[in-house]
């Protein structure tokens, strides 16, 4: 009988195989991981993107544990965003106390113009849920600013689907107290996470691999749906029966030989981010007091830091920091890689009090085409379409960017989990 056949060894893959006996898995790269994948760069391990554990299920917890043996567990993050020269408490909202006297208020007074003024209305997309949310001052200011930088595309043009679990609706009594008094964040949608003390985010999963029969380096490049046969880059051809594919949406059509016209479309308006991850050894401890931060400022290409060396102190050398930074392009624009580098570490630099020449000691990247599908309005619709014409051929798309939606990793797991039960029950 013919093997369930998965494309894509990430988390959704790993989770579908995991629980669907017999499946055989073909990945494009060298390694297995997907986005969870950790490079070893410079003698330190780096993940592909600020990857963090915030998961709540004490099974799912116990099963990382075994699997990554030593596990930091962090009680309370320390996060903050820098803001033309300020370091404020994330979130900014509600921490109005950092912010200049006369900033404060006039963010204050916006806020609560906006909260009375739009009480029971429904946002259309995701700049009116931040007017109405946090008033025009810090949706300007703030929120556009890196939407700019992070999004890559206006913030009318975004849906609101996206927003749970990432950013909290405003409390108009705890806003109020930290415009005026310190305010703790155990509300805060990331305030404990889990970490492994060596080896990146991956340690929590490569174990979990074992056993499966997973063939690398297998780029798929031609599907027909009618004869049912995947074909690959290296020429060889396998025939299904049932298909998994956790690869992106638009690549799954553009290689689909009988897909229609009007589903070609619709992946044409799916977009995504790329993402440059600029990796630092430098030669200075104790650089930052933060886990992780982000940066507001249009003219410093770096979005998001994370302090390696804080998230997992044993895996740096002593003496040294270790930053991991984010930088985000459209999936239609380019990285000039060598300069974003270099910026990078002359950026980071001035913040953070370093010599970009004197004292970085390794200076690396990796660059991920496919880092995050933009939660546009359209999105969703699109994306269904195209789904269900490929689930009634018994080709299930899943994953991050097989639905061509975002999921943290538990949840890709769970899905991939959810899937191979309903393919067995078939």
């Amino acid at each position: 009988m013919t093997p369930p056949i998965i494309l894509g060894a990430g988390l959704t893959g790993l989770g579908c195989a995991r629980h669907l006996p017999g499946a055989v898995i073909y990945e494009a790269s060298n390694h297995v991981g997907g986005h969870a994948y950790s490079h070893e760069q410079g003698g330190v391990w780096f993940d592909e993107g600020a990857h963090i554990c915030h998961a709540k299920d004490e099974a799912w917890l116990k099963l990382l544990y075994e699997q990554a043996g030593a596990v930091r567990r962090i009680e309370q993050s320390r996060v903050a965003s820098y803001w033309h020269g300020h370091w404020l408490t994330y979130p900014v909202q509600n921490h109005l106390r950092d912010l200049p006297p006369e900033l404060r208020i006039r963010a204050l007074d916006d806020l609560v113009t906006a909260q009375v003024a739009h009480q029971g209305k429904t946002p259309s997309n995701y700049e009116e849920w931040c007017r109405y949310q946090y008033g025009n001052y810090l949706t300007d200011h703030f929120y556009r600013e890196y939407t700019d930088k992070y999004w890559r595309v206006p913030m009318a043009e975004m849906g609101t689907d996206w927003l749970a679990g990432r950013l909290l609706p405003s409390q108009l009594s705890r806003i109020v107290h930290g415009a005026i008094a310190p305010l703790d964040e155990k509300q805060s949608v990331f305030s404990l996470f889990h970490y492994p003390e060596r080896g990146g985010f991956f340690s929590f999963f490569k174990g979990l691999y074992s056993g499966l029969d997973v063939r690398l380096g297998r780029c798929a490049v031609r599907l027909d749906t009618r004869a049912r046969e995947v074909s690959f880059e290296d020429g060889s051809t396998v025939s299904y029966r049932t298909l998994v594919s956790t690869i992106p949406l638009n690549t799954l059509v553009r290689i689909t030989v009988d897909v229609p016209g009007e589903l070609r479309e619709a992946a044409a308006g799916l977009r995504c981010t790329q993402l440059l991850c600029v990796n630092l050894r430098i030669g200075k401890p104790n650089l930052s007091a933060y886990d992780w931060f982000y940066i507001y400022d249009a003219d410093i290409d770096v979005s998001r830091v994370k302090v390696t060396s804080n998230v997992a102190p044993n895996s740096v050398p002593p003496g040294e920091t270790a930053l991991q930074t984010e930088l985000f392009v459209r999936d239609d624009e380019a990285f000039d890689i060598e300069r974003q580098k270099r910026k990078a570490a002359v950026d980071l630099g001035r913040i953070m009090g370093f010599d970009p020449d004197r004292d970085v000691r390794a200076l690396h990247h990796v660059h991920i085409a496919h880092a995050y599908p933009i939660p546009t309005r359209d999105r969703e619709a699109r994306a269904q379409r195209i789904i269900d014409w490929y689930e009634a051929r018994s080709i299930f798309p899943a994953g991050l960017f097989g639905r061509w939606k975002y999921v943290w990793s538990d949840q890709a797991y769970a899905g991939g989990k959810a899937l191979a039960a309903r393919i067995a029950a078939t």
